[in-house]
């Protein structure tokens, strides 16, 4: 679910309509209006004997609210009632027949209403037979019978349900069940969508500024008649292709009755299904004439049955839109919304996202944030992260930031003081989960000490989750004892999906005693437990040793160092080219297209993935690879090296499935990634359709076939399939 500011464009008209069921089959009879808010439960009908009229009582089941079990109540029929009137069309015994509702018998059989296809004579119940085959919807008041259309029914909404009876008569109701003679009785669904706007101010507007404005719906895009299918009684928004059929319309809503608290104002409308991803949806027309407009995102499916709530803060210049399945309330300024039982902040401007980090890093580490705009970080000259490390002291990020698809720009960070772990977010741990956030021009130049570094986030601990994320910019540090990621500085978690075009020097490197240096395109250090799959890094890392008494540098196009035994990586590619260089020879440097060196001691795992750039170092005894720089232990395997140099991969086992080329031929890389296997690990899962913050799903625990996920490409230089939604 994105959430979107948009203009809105100009007015409505009305249009004439063609002659419906109510003056066809002659009715006289008016709909009273509804009234009650729970389902109408009749007293049972007494079983008749052999051929009797049938009669039955009916119950209404609530309007399901969208994304939610609770669903809440709603107006007229969608109240949950029948009124005596009322007036059904019923499919029986292979006749179409009308019913009508009286209080204290059910629905009961109408003769007195004639009319194309319906049949006047009453339904009985025959000799012997115990139940009947039952379709039933309504109400007939604007119900239409199109012959030369293959005998169809037809349902409309009205195109101006301002008025309470307009806006209850274009509710429809339909049940397709088995009607048994012993206890006749069905249950009807609703089958209109139901559309409620809520109105709140923002910025520098005023409730009363909101208050006195004009809502709409669509802007001549609105499909208002359904086909009623013949089977089940479910609608199907009508396309109009014949002449004279009503065009697609704009709709003026229904003021609501009640207003939730936190709102302005609130309106509601009933809209037959249909798709109105892409089409101008809600329009804010205000008092002092500006008019403002919510485009529906892509995948916007208004079903029948369930009610979307659209909640609007309406400002000078703009609107923004959350679809929710509850009250979105205020607290202290702060908006926030429920999504499956949790309850997350709305993150819309870079204030908001500032007073997210302090109440974080003031010990409320298990908040969860879902960002509903693009931010601009560029007022800020030096951001403090979201969960933090210094020294023995750890307060970490545990929970949920989706940034929903949205852009995070202008991130800087130039001043480390008490910080070891550096990012948008310092450090994660527990079951924290960073998914859907990407960082563009990221900024972060830090000229003094600094461990663990990432754009995202400097230290990823335990169970973190790292998906779906990506980041652009440059990082340009140096000194002492430095862990460097274009996405995570130092990471025990996973990290999935990713992608990186981050541009990473490291300067001026002063190691002391054991002390080492990393940096990789997508994490410093892939620590214990530590998994990467499915990730991209395009930027080159290069490191510059100045001083050292001994120990080691490691640089690598996705991973410095892979540093333990069930330390992973899977399906990753690397293009950027690696360097590093030394002022003296008394140094251990590792530098590989993929990784600088990997410590696999008892099992850790390298699989399925390319390298296209070139590793170099300046220093004669340097380990120097386009696939690793060096291999302790564990497992390389199914990889490819397209750099220069690649016969310096160092001790690397079965180099049979090893391949180090400059120049791959057409599918040479692909046919080798399909040598790969399947492997324990944990993967991120996510309906291709859904938005992040509905669709995501961590699997802690599968087997990844890493084969199945890559795509050719171009040929000769394959991708990787982030649309897959399957393990095997």
């Amino acid at each position: 679910m994105k959430i979107q500011n948009h203009t809105l464009p100009k007015a409505i008209r009305r249009h004439s309509i063609r002659l419906w069921l109510a003056t066809a089959i002659a009715m006289t009879a008016t709909l009273a209006t509804l009234t009650g808010c729970s389902a109408d439960n009749d007293p049972e009908i007494a079983a008749g004997g052999d051929g009797t009229s049938v009669t039955f009582g009916a119950t209404i089941d609530h309007r399901e609210a969208h994304g939610n079990d609770k669903a809440p109540t709603s107006r007229a029929i969608t109240d949950g009632t029948f009124d005596d009137g009322d007036r059904i069309l019923v499919h029986m015994d292979g006749k179409r027949k009308i019913f009508v509702y009286r209080t204290g018998q059910g629905f009961v059989h109408d003769g007195n209403v004639s009319g194309p296809g319906i049949d006047t004579a009453p339904a009985e119940w025959k000799a012997g037979e115990t139940q009947k085959e039952v379709l039933a919807y309504g109400p007939v008041i604007v119900m239409s019978f199109i012959g030369n259309l293959g005998n169809l029914y037809q349902y409309m909404a009205a195109d101006n349900q301002s008025k309470d009876d307009y806006y209850e008569n274009s509710d429809y109701v339909y049940a397709a069940q088995t009607l048994h003679r012993s206890s006749p009785a069905l249950t009807f669904r609703h089958g209109m969508a139901r559309i409620v706007v809520r109105l709140r101010s923002g910025g520098s507007l005023k409730d009363e500024d909101v208050a006195g404005a004009t809502v709409l719906l669509g802007n001549k895009n609105l499909l208002i008649v359904a086909d009623v299918d013949p089977q089940t009684g479910t609608l199907t928004a009508h396309v109009p292709t014949e002449e004279g059929y009503l065009p697609p319309q704009t709709i003026t809503p229904h003021r609501c009755a009640d207003t939730p608290t936190g709102f302005v104002v609130a309106y509601e409308a009933l809209l037959p299904p249909q798709d109105v991803s892409g089409k101008p949806f809600i329009r804010v027309l205000l008092s002092n004439g500006r008019e403002r407009e919510y485009v529906a995102e892509s995948g916007s499916l208004l079903e029948g049955g369930p009610e979307y709530v659209y909640n609007v803060t309406v400002e000078a210049d703009h609107v923004t839109v959350t679809i929710s399945d509850s009250d979105v309330p205020w607290q202290d300024g702060i908006l926030t919304t429920k999504i499956n039982g949790k309850e997350f902040r709305l993150i819309r401007t870079a204030e908001d996202l500032k007073r997210f980090a302090d109440d974080v890093n003031s010990g409320q580490q298990n908040l969860n944030a879902l960002q509903t705009a693009d931010i601009d970080l560029g007022g800020i000259d030096n951001w403090k992260p979201i969960g933090t490390m210094y020294l023995s002291i750890k307060r970490p990020f545990t929970g949920i930031y989706n940034g929903n698809g949205y852009t995070i720009s202008n991130l800087k960070i130039s001043n480390t003081k008490k910080d070891d772990a550096l990012g948008l977010f310092g450090m994660t741990d527990g079951d924290a989960l960073l998914t859907g956030i990407h960082l563009r021009n990221v900024e972060i130049k830090l000229p003094d000490q600094t461990l663990n570094l990432g754009t995202l986030v400097g230290w990823n601990d335990g169970g973190s989750t790292v998906s779906l994320c990506s980041a652009q910019g440059i990082i340009n540090t140096s000194e002492y004892r430095p862990n460097v990621g274009g996405l995570v500085g130092i990471n025990y978690g996973t990290i999935t999906r990713c992608r990186t075009d981050v541009e990473i020097t490291v300067d001026r490197i002063r190691l002391l005693g054991q002390l080492s240096a990393d940096a990789g395109g997508i994490t410093g250090v892939n620590g214990s437990g530590g998994l990467l799959f499915a990730c991209h890094a395009i930027g080159s890392v290069t490191m510059k040793v100045n001083t050292s008494e001994g120990n080691s540098i490691y640089a690598g196009g996705i991973v410095g160092r892979n540093s333990n035994s069930d330390a992973t990586i899977y399906c990753c590619i690397a293009e950027g080219d690696v360097s590093v260089t030394s002022e003296t020879e008394d140094i251990n440097i590792y530098a590989g297209g993929l990784v600088g060196c990997h410590y696999g001691h008892y099992g850790g795992l390298l699989n399925s993935c390319y390298a296209s750039g070139t590793a170099t170092a300046s220093t004669i005894e340097a380990k120097v690879g386009a696939i690793v720089g060096f291999m302790s232990g564990g497992n390389v395997d199914c990889c490819y090296g397209a750099g220069v140099g690649g016969k310096g991969t160092s001790n690397c086992g079965n180099t049979a499935r090893l391949i180090c080329n400059t120049n791959p031929g057409t599918g040479d890389i692909l046919q080798l990634m399909s040598r790969s296997y399947s492997a324990p690990g944990t993967i991120t899962c996510y309906a291709p359709d859904a938005t992040p913050a509905y669709g995501i799903d961590i699997y802690r625990s599968a087997s990844v076939n890493s084969s199945s996920f890559w795509l050719a490409g171009d040929g000769t230089w394959p991708v990787l399939d982030f649309t897959r939604n399957t393990l095997n």
